[in-house]
């Protein structure tokens, strides 16, 4: 395993899946240097937490609220003032097109997109289809339902041998090899 780099946070903060975490756990007993990130990491997440709460004083939100906004700065809030809604919800156009043949350009950029998907669904329907009958077994009655043997032409390619190497061919292989009286003798 590599070292846990990214990782030490989401192990001090008990963020990793429970696999990720033994795995990572496991990782610790053998290197130093993660043990040593993770114990300086638990160390600043002990000192953070021992720290008090601080409130932002009121002029530093103002500051911060005004390097948010283009412009001016922002007024202070009416005390009895409800926020404005952000944005207005609105019903989903369904009239039908302003005269015959006249669809707005919403439309006819749906009609559009809906052919675009229809003809990249048959054209996807026609390969698979193509690429399903090429790749199935053939019933052509033209196939022999024994395996095809391959048999070298032994004879041309022991003619090509003597010609390149100016021995004479001969009628077959194996008459080099079995001799046809054994020698005389004991044996050995």
């Amino acid at each position: 395993m590599k070292h846990l780099d990214e990782r030490i946070s989401d192990l001090v903060d008990d963020r990793l899946e429970h696999d990720e975490r033994d795995r990572a756990l496991v990782h610790l007993t053998v290197c130093a240097h993660c043990r040593e990130a993770v114990e300086l990491e638990r160390h600043a997440k002990n000192a953070l937490r021992s720290l008090p709460g601080v409130e932002p004083s009121e002029q530093l939100v103002q500051k911060l609220l005004r390097l948010a906004e283009p412009g001016e700065p922002l007024p202070p809030p009416p005390p009895d003032a409800h926020p404005a809604p952000v944005a207005a919800w609105r019903p989903r156009d369904t009239r039908p097109p302003a005269g015959p043949g006249r669809g707005t350009d919403r439309s006819r950029r749906r009609v559009r997109a809906v052919r675009a998907v229809a003809l990249g669904m048959c054209t996807s329907g026609a390969m698979l289809v193509l690429l399903a009958s090429l790749g199935g077994p053939s019933d052509s009655p033209s196939t022999p339902d024994a395996p095809v043997s391959v048999v070298p032409p032994l004879e041309r390619f022991t003619v090509e041998h003597a010609r390149s190497t100016g021995g004479l061919p001969f009628a077959e292989p194996a008459s080099l090899l079995v001799t046809p009286d054994p020698p005389a003798g004991d044996g050995w």
